[in-house]
């Protein structure tokens, strides 16, 4: 097997982007680190440097989509004025626009890591990233309003399940972020 040498950042890369076609084409449960390899010509030792096991690839993805998604969330906020409506709007479909976009990936790979401690620990970070930079937004918009801790987990959940739905296309995407506006209009109008 000839195997082309590129720097470490980029062969990581390459084999996130093979590992989440994998998923997106074939479904988490295809995804092993010898499948990866040969997807990507490379040796079984290769994907090992990068990936101790299955769960540190999973984890990794899982990683990917959450800088991808908070980029997109500070993309979103920082094209919109500082108005409260506009800005809640803007993190609604910035959220729905993430999740329908990595579809089923997103969901296979938290089903595969459900239950690790090490996914917990990343989704609680992530979580927290994820509603500092919204209450940020609001805040910004309007000094009075804010998302407290009940609010700012109802607000997730909701959220969540809204984009997941439109994912499935349960519900149309715009029904989705409409929902999500009204949502955390009314939990920013409690809090604040």
């Amino acid at each position: 097997m000839a195997e082309r040498r590129l720097p470490s950042a980029e062969r990581r890369a390459q084999l996130v982007g093979i590992a989440r076609d994998v998923i997106a084409t074939e479904g988490t449960d295809a995804l092993t680190l010898a499948y990866l390899a040969s997807r990507a010509g490379i040796s079984k030792p290769v994907v090992y440097d990068h990936f101790s096991s299955r769960s540190a690839l999973l984890l990794s993805l899982y990683q990917d989509f959450d800088q991808r998604h908070l980029a997109d969330l500070h993309a979103a906020i920082a094209h919109t004025p500082p108005d409260l409506r506009q800005r809640v709007e803007a993190i609604a479909t910035a959220h729905v626009a993430c999740i329908v976009s990595q579809g089923v990936e997103l969901s296979g790979v938290a089903a595969a890591l459900a239950g690790t401690p090490a996914l917990e620990k990343v989704r609680r970070e992530s979580e927290r990233r994820y509603v500092d930079i919204c209450r940020q937004a609001i805040r910004s918009a309007d000094g009075a309003a804010d998302l407290g801790k009940e609010a700012a987990i109802a607000f997730v959940g909701a959220a969540d399940a809204l984009g997941h739905a439109a994912a499935r296309e349960t519900i149309s995407p715009e029904l989705a972020r409409s929902t999500i506006t009204t949502v955390l209009l009314s939990l920013v109008n409690a809090s604040g």
